[in-house]
């Protein structure tokens, strides 16, 4: 074998030692050791050089070696620590191959250990340097701008959330100096106040049960006449008597009906009460702004929008009839223009909406437009085709829910699987939703059913009967010969006798016969006249440049994402949560209101016992017990 060539074919490198180096061949190794130290020393950067060199040229696959994978081609882009560390520990653990040397004769050492502890000292100082000089550059790379070594984004940070604004400031008002107020000589020693509400009393008991004496009351009724009224004085009316300590004359009164109606009868220097309505300042302005309802409070995302307490009620009349407050969503945005009253240059009340708009944050459902419309024969709001909903007439029991089968004379029954007469329109809402009556009436019956499960009827004029099965429960304390107005709580969704899940089924009866309830132009809609509508097209043409106008405020932080992860492409399946926003019936069951109330039994249902002191009550009875017990009916839930 030719010692001059390794075992990889390659030509042995031709090591020639410098005259430093063999005297240090013979040199024992500490002071080999020694001299080394202080050689680095006094060669520096050139002699570590010469060794990264030597050890290069001493590495075997030093020309095709790739970059170590999660080494300097990963360094700089925004990993974890861990991850960084692993790189290093893997740079670190690549094997460093020595020169292959010919297989010496035996009994023969081919070099002598100085020379063998030289090259072992050569490449261990060679390894250490080519650490140091990694850990450099890493560190180099660490300091070094992103800007060209970001990572490209994963699928799961691809959507950049929004950060919460900061809330809005409330509008700044200029607070106006008002009239003098019995407030302002609080603390006199030589007066005293007295303050009350007038509540249910006449006004005259009502002052002297408060400490003001008789007479001075009727002084208050004489300096009053023409001004106020006090034979009309409401339930939350309050007053404020400033009276003399040593001789319980009466020197001042006030009498508040609001904020802006203030009255008040002085003492004057001749002796006499001289009454008048305060000049409070009060102004009627303009507001509009934003809101982006964060899916808990109306009212609080309204105050973190820069509004005042109070709006949440005036957004709910405009919007009353169209959609309801509890149909907003997280992340619906609702831009208004609106009127609020001040007094004394400071806010006191929101007073109504002039046009509002309702962006949906989901992309499935249109935006809503309603604006304020004041005619000669009608007031109200009415959305962009002009309509607005009848405040007469009739009104479906729950408010804005679905129909979920409607009246069918051949309805395939789900549960008996034939054909069988659907006498009633099936509303779909959660368990425990309240059902309101959809006209004044009486009640005429209250009770078990049979197919119906709980059934509550009422009698309307015109000899119309109406019927509410599947009830839970009833309105606590109702019963026959009650009479209930338009929309009053009647009783509350369950799933009581024959039913599939928790439902309304409302029924209408003429003379005896069932008709289709939805005939009766539930939530009826106004429509405008030609000539209303020409002069509706000028107000919807003033407040939509209004509307566009006011700047929309950024999403809710998670709002793209919770987006993006409920979007379904075509054709796959609805996700639970939109199949229920479509179809409230699929929705959880609402929590019963009244606490300690079992819930109702459902389809299929195990057998609640029931509570102590309620034997018999069909809200703790099963279908099969109900059935049971109960005579089967035509209340649109036909028997077998």
């Amino acid at each position: 074998m030719d010692p001059s060539v390794r075992d990889d074919g390659d030509p042995e490198p031709d090591l020639q030692l410098t005259s430093e180096t063999a005297a240090l061949d013979a040199a024992p190794p500490e002071e080999f050791v020694s001299r080394e130290r202080d050689s680095a020393g006094e060669a520096g950067e050139s002699m570590r050089e010469r060794l990264v060199a030597r050890a290069q040229a001493a590495r075997q696959d030093a020309a095709r070696e790739a970059p170590v994978q999660g080494g300097l081609d990963e360094i700089g882009r925004d990993q974890p620590r861990d991850t960084l560390d692993s790189g290093l520990d893997a740079i670190a653990a690549s094997p460093l191959r020595a020169p292959s040397a010919p297989l010496p004769p035996h009994g023969q050492s081919p070099l002598s250990p100085t020379l063998l502890a030289l090259f072992g000292t050569l490449i261990g100082i060679a390894t250490v340097l080519s650490l140091i000089a990694l850990m450099i550059n890493i560190d180099r790379h660490r300091g070094a701008p992103l800007a060209t070594s970001t990572p490209a984004p994963s699928s799961s940070a691809s959507l950049t959330l929004p950060v919460e604004s900061a809330p809005i400031p409330k509008r700044v008002r200029q607070k106006v100096p008002g009239p003098w107020r019995i407030a302002d000589v609080k603390g006199d020693p030589k007066l005293r106040t007295v303050e009350g509400k007038v509540g249910t009393d006449p006004f005259i008991k009502a002052l002297t049960d408060a400490g003001v004496e008789q007479k001075e009351a009727f002084r208050v009724i004489a300096a009053m006449k023409g001004v106020r009224d006090f034979d009309k004085c409401g339930k939350a009316d309050r007053f404020t008597a400033l009276i003399e300590r040593a001789s319980s004359r009466l020197k001042a009164f006030e009498y508040t009906v609001g904020p802006e109606e203030i009255y008040q009868a002085r003492e004057g220097d001749d002796g006499r009460l001289v009454g008048a309505k305060l000049d409070l300042k009060v102004e009627h302005n303009q507001v509009t702004g934003a809101v982006v309802y964060d899916g808990h409070d109306f009212d609080a995302a309204a105050e973190r929008a820069g509004f005042d307490t109070g709006l949440g009620h005036v957004v709910a009349l405009a919007l009353q009839g169209h959609m309801s407050m509890d149909e907003l969503e997280r992340g619906d945005t609702l831009r208004l223009i609106g009127q609020e009253v001040t007094v004394l240059g400071e806010f006191a009340r929101y007073t109504g909406i002039e046009a509002i708009e309702v962006r949906h944050a989901s992309p499935k459902r249109d935006a809503l437009r309603v604006y304020y419309f004041d005619d000669q024969a009608l007031r109200g709001y009415y959305d962009a085709t002009g309509k607005s909903p009848f405040e007469g007439g009739w009104r479906k029991p729950i408010p804005g829910a679905a129909v979920t089968s409607p009246f069918n004379p051949r309805r395939m029954h789900p549960i008996l699987h034939k054909i069988m007469p659907h006498l009633g329109t099936d509303i779909g809402a959660p368990l425990g939703t309240p059902v309101g009556a959809s006209a004044p009436g009486t009640v005429s019956y209250v009770g078990p059913g049979g197919a119906a499960g709980n059934l509550l009827k009422l009698m309307h004029e015109g000899g119309i009967e109406t019927g509410y099965a599947h009830l839970s429960r009833y309105a606590p304390g109702i019963k026959v010969g009650d009479k209930v107005k338009r929309m009053q709580i009647i009783g509350y969704v369950g799933s009581t006798g024959r039913s599939t899940g928790p439902r309304l089924h409302f029924s209408a009866q003429r003379d005896g016969k069932f008709f289709d309830a939805e005939t009766l132009n539930l939530d009826g809609m106004r429509v405008l006249s030609a000539e209303q509508r020409e002069q509706f097209s000028a107000v919807v043409a003033k407040y939509n440049p209004l509307l566009d106008a006011i700047p929309l405020p950024p999403p809710l932080p998670g709002l793209v994402a919770d987006a993006a992860a409920s979007a379904v492409p075509d054709g796959s399946a609805t996700p639970a949560s939109s199949a229920a926003a479509q179809d409230p019936s699929l929705a959880e069951p609402a929590a019963e209101i009244d606490e300690g109330t079992a819930p109702p039994a459902t389809s299929g249902a195990a057998k609640v016992p029931a509570p102590p002191g309620k034997p018999g009550n069909s809200v703790y009875l099963s279908d099969k017990e109900l059935l049971k017990i109960q005579s089967a009916t035509d209340e649109g839930e036909v028997s077998e």
